[in-house]
């Protein structure tokens, strides 16, 4: 079995089933109550545009994105992003026998890419009333950044276990990590093992 077999990938699998779990069915039933206290404005509750957004997700997938190469040059993230990327495919492929049954395209977002979506959120929007609700356009996404800068982008305390790939005596994360950490190693310290925050 996995436990046995791959002890790390299997925490690191019931850890994002759990978080992906929760932040489906739970995460908007706390709209009323925001709404009631002012953090989010009416509608967030009736219309169900959250849970919209997030099954267009599921249904549509990630898109290739193949001019994300013209922003290498401009973009700190991107360029780090585009190279772990080639890392991080690269080592899947060699350790493919160790995650059986796992598409290495949406593990590299669900670890590399979401745990640093989180990680710059937090460095990029010290204060999260920067966010300008008031704007015609963008106003309901700015109440809904918001309310995540506040409360879910700020690493989880007291964990028991590691979940960085800094640190993972497992040889993908390890391999991941050393090649990453040569491309820039402030970002290549947040990289999570797993979906957590």
């Amino acid at each position: 079995s996995l436990k046995e077999t791959n002890p790390f990938l299997r925490r690191n699998s019931v850890v994002t089933t759990i978080y992906n779990y929760f932040g489906y069915t739970s995460f908007s039933t706390f709209f009323d109550t925001w709404e009631k206290q002012g953090l989010l404005s009416n509608g967030w509750t009736s219309k169900g545009p959250f849970l919209k957004c997030v099954n267009h997700g599921i249904k549509h997938g990630i898109g290739q994105h193949g001019n994300i190469i013209d922003l290498v040059p401009h973009s700190r993230f991107v360029n780090f992003a585009v190279k772990v990327r080639m890392v991080f495919m690269d080592q899947f492929a060699k350790h493919k026998h160790l995650f059986p049954g796992i598409d290495g395209e949406a593990m590299f977002v669900g670890t590399i890419l979401h745990s640093l979506d989180h990680t710059l959120m937090e460095w990029n929007l010290p204060d999260p009333l920067w966010l300008d609700v008031d704007d015609p356009r963008f106003g309901k996404m700015a109440e809904l950044g918001r309310v995540v800068r506040v409360g879910f982008v700020q690493d989880v305390p007291f964990l028991y276990f590691n979940k960085r790939f800094k640190g993972s005596n497992h040889p993908f994360y390890k391999e991941v990590y050393e090649k990453a950490a040569k491309i820039d190693k402030k970002l290549a310290d947040h990289m999570d093992t797993c979906i957590i925050k």
